[in-house]
């Protein structure tokens, strides 16, 4: 549908006149006028911020012009136009009493107009349709069926790769794709996800932790739109049976943006995950973790130690490699050698040697940790210690002088312990060797703009916590955050330092709750805590908390 601006009043601020669209939307639409050959309305609906409908709607009222509704004393008229100028202009002509209407999408493509000023030779009336509902009726009256043109270009057999190829390159493929990850980028996504369902494709985005609808592409157009996806990251587009993962990297906005491309064969289709990293975006400071003073003093001592193993604990996406890559970077002073073996590299570090793991051509963590030992560092930083052979290494490095950072996935701090013995590394090394386990998870913070009070937490927890009730915040939505009530995240911590009495413990093999009983002793705070003392700080909600750290932690519920 191309979109126009009526003298009197803007499509775009009409539509946020009627409460149809956001004003920050409108803001990002008209950033796309630029660099799109599209009209406003296009580009509204092809972000999803409005339905068809709706741009129809505000379009006539724009006009002044009524949208089409059947009735029964519609009498069709012959179009006399060529199959191949409908199938680029579609249009309908009606009699109703003694009024000639046109029906059309677009009421100013002056193709249309000039046809129809040759062919009527009196006034006559216009109105407006979907242009679907367009070619249904051209399909129904005039026996021309272009209800499926658009799409039908797009059905092939997946087995035919040099068309899959084709239909990859082709204008309005590139130009979906591109947008899916323009709009992705500029919503502050950090994963898109395309999932293939039967009979259709359902793309989502991940914004602060949360997995929001964003539209269903045609399902004709599936194989296309993957393809592509695939083609910009040098995957195989003719093996579908396998998982695969590749790299794209793409300017959007004056912004260098890498994408991890992840794909998985599932029933009905590929299923496609893209991570978003935009490089230059993240500040790889302790300070803006949001650890809290006593929690960050306490995690700045520890690795400063000249050796021993770090850990970093936490599900996937609580952003433990970012707090990896603070802390190597606090300790980046120079005179030191550090290298990292990482699965993926997600940032570049000035100063770091970082490493791929390669499984398929043998590099695993276990492999390259021998490697890097031999490489006379002072730093190691392994990804994650996923099997014995990583863990010992890991434990006789630290206890040859280095210094290890790692991250197991483990519920909470304390887990991170049973978890290296369940591994099979024996209890006196790990008493030996562990300094430290930080644990973590990501909540979402509170809009500034929006928030508000929401009374006492007595009133919402059933308890007052710490002996102390105080006033809590939420938001609750408005147009810089989309209406979430959210915009951002920051972390929720636990921290837990290897004391001389729990490193005992440890040796001696005490269970689970012999070891937090000593830990609570000696001051250790559960993830819960810290999550209720950013509630008092008015950074998040108190649902929030209590949704990220069920199963961290057994104070809260």
């Amino acid at each position: 549908m191309t979109v126009f601006y009526s003298k009197k009043e803007r499509i775009g601020e009409l539509l946020v006149r009627r409460g149809k669209l956001l004003p920050n939307q409108l803001e990002r639409a008209l950033t796309h006028l630029e660099s799109v050959p599209q009209g406003l309305g296009e580009i509204l609906v092809s972000l999803g911020f409005i339905s068809e409908e709706v741009l129809l709607e505000g379009l006539a009222e724009q006009l002044e012009l009524s949208i089409y509704a059947a009735r029964e004393d519609d009498i069709f008229l012959p179009p006399n136009a060529a199959e191949i100028f409908l199938r680029e202009h579609p249009f309908v002509l009606l009699k109703r009493e003694k009024q000639t209407i046109l029906i059309c999408n677009d009421p100013l493509d002056s193709d249309i107009l000039s046809y129809a000023e040759i062919q009527i030779s009196e006034p006559f009336e216009i109105q407006l349709a979907l242009e679907a509902d367009v070619r249904k009726l051209i399909d129904e009256h005039y026996g021309i069926g272009l209800k499926e043109t658009e799409n039908d270009k797009y059905i092939v057999d997946e087995a035919d790769i040099d068309k899959l190829k084709d239909m990859a390159s082709e204008a309005p493929v590139i130009k979906y794709v591109n947008n899916i990850i323009d709009t992705a980028v500029n919503r502050r996504a950090s994963d898109i996800h395309i999932e293939s369902y039967e009979g259709t494709q359902l793309v989502r985005f991940r914004i602060d932790g949360i997995l929001l609808d964003y539209e269903m592409p045609p399902a004709s157009m599936q194989a296309a739109i993957i393809s592509r996806i695939k083609l910009l990251a040098a995957l195989d587009i003719a093996e579908r049976r396998i998982p695969q993962d590749g790299k794209i990297s793409m300017r959007i906005g004056g912004k260098e943006i890498d994408l991890r491309v992840s794909t998985m064969p599932t029933v009905f289709g590929e299923g496609v995950v893209i991570r978003i990293l935009e490089k230059g975006a993240i500040i790889l400071d302790l300070e803006n973790l949001g650890m809290g003073e006593k929690i960050e003093q306490q995690f700045k001592k520890i690795i400063s130690f000249p050796n021993g193993i770090i850990l970093v604990t936490g599900p996937t996406g609580s952003g433990k490699t970012t707090t990896l890559y603070c802390a190597l970077n606090q300790i980046n002073t120079g005179n030191n050698k550090i290298i990292t073996l990482e699965d993926p590299v997600e940032y570049q570090l000035k100063g770091i040697n970082q490493t791929q793991v390669r499984p398929e051509i043998g590099l695993s963590f276990a492999k390259g940790l021998r490697a890097i030992v031999r490489q006379d560092p002072d730093i190691i930083m392994v990804g994650e210690i996923r099997d014995l052979d990583t863990a010992e290494i890991a434990v006789q490095s630290s206890l040859t002088g280095h210094l290890v950072f790692s991250t197991l996935h483990t519920n909470d701090s304390l887990s991170a312990v049973t978890r290296l013995v369940d591994i099979g590394v024996e209890n006196f090394l790990i008493s030996s060797s562990l300094r430290g386990v930080l644990a973590q998870r990501l909540v979402r913070r509170i809009c500034r703009y929006c928030s508000k009070s929401l009374g006492k937490i007595s009133e919402h927890l059933g308890y007052i916590p710490n002996g102390e009730d105080f006033e809590i915040h939420g938001g609750s939505g408005c147009h810089k955050c989309s209406g979430s009530g959210y915009s951002g995240r920051i972390g929720i911590y636990e921290l837990l330092v290897m004391s001389d009495g729990l490193c005992r413990a440890v040796a001696k093999k005490k269970d689970l709750t012999e070891l937090k009983k000593i830990a609570v002793a000696e001051g250790f705070k559960e993830m819960f805590h810290d999550g209720i003392q950013k509630v008092r700080e008015g950074k998040t909600t108190l649902s929030e908390v209590i949704r990220v750290s069920r199963g961290a932690t057994n104070a809260a519920l």
